[in-house]
């Protein structure tokens, strides 16, 4: 289940606004399992409602780049056709822009293979009920078990896996950093790749399909 409440208890995530200003997106992902481990962000992963609100930011960032990719804030990095990524020239953190897929932060995050990943920090607009002014507040949203599973460093599935040959290949990984899979994320995981051809086997070898 994926839940949503204000920041307040999170303030140490307001290092993050500095990216999150002169645009619309939201950050989600493993970014944020590094963050409440106390661990290095190298990367952020940047979600959109549409694509109106994707290449708004890309010409926000184009912008921030300065003239002739120097100069400025940040400097582009590279692009294929999921991502557009900026590095933030202070900080060395990498900025991925996301445009494989388009939705809420609830509707993204929901899409994500594990529940350790399954976190989101995104801005609302909320009228105050006195002036009828509206105003900017930060937001999350998770699924229910993140903290729990994060601190167990324990890798949870549901039934839903959308690319299963790239999930089996993030458990793989995620085995190498310490989080175990239950017996019902295995079971799960060995089941959808059983449902998958040859030829959809060998195609997500050669190429990255996951969300997050």
């Amino acid at each position: 289940m994926i839940n949503s409440f204000e920041r307040d208890n999170f303030y140490m995530l307001s290092w993050l606004d500095q990216f999150m200003t002169g645009y619309k997106g939201f950050i989600a992902g493993g970014s944020f399992k590094n963050i409440f481990n106390h661990e290095k962000v190298k990367d952020l992963d940047i979600f959109f409602e549409s694509k109106v609100d994707f290449d708004s930011a890309v010409e926000h960032f184009d912008k921030m780049c300065g003239e002739n990719n120097t100069g400025g804030k940040y400097h582009f990095y590279y692009e294929n056709k999921n991502v557009k990524a900026y590095k933030h020239v202070e900080t060395g953190i990498t900025l991925e822009l996301c445009c494989k897929v388009f939705g809420s932060a609830r509707n993204i995050i929901s899409q994500f293979d594990f529940t350790i990943t399954k976190f989101a920090y995104f801005k609302e607009q909320v009228k105050d009920a006195e002036s009828d002014d509206n105003h900017i507040e930060y937001m999350i949203a998770c699924d229910d078990k993140f903290f729990e599973h994060l601190h167990l460093k324990r890798l949870v599935t549901d039934d839903k896996i959308l690319y299963p040959m790239s999930t089996f290949e993030r458990m793989i990984r995620y085995i190498k950093y310490g989080y175990m899979p239950c017996k019902e994320t295995k079971l799960r995981i060995a089941s959808a790749i059983s449902e998958l051809s040859k030829e959809q086997i060998d195609i997500s070898n050669s190429l990255y399909e996951g969300v997050d």
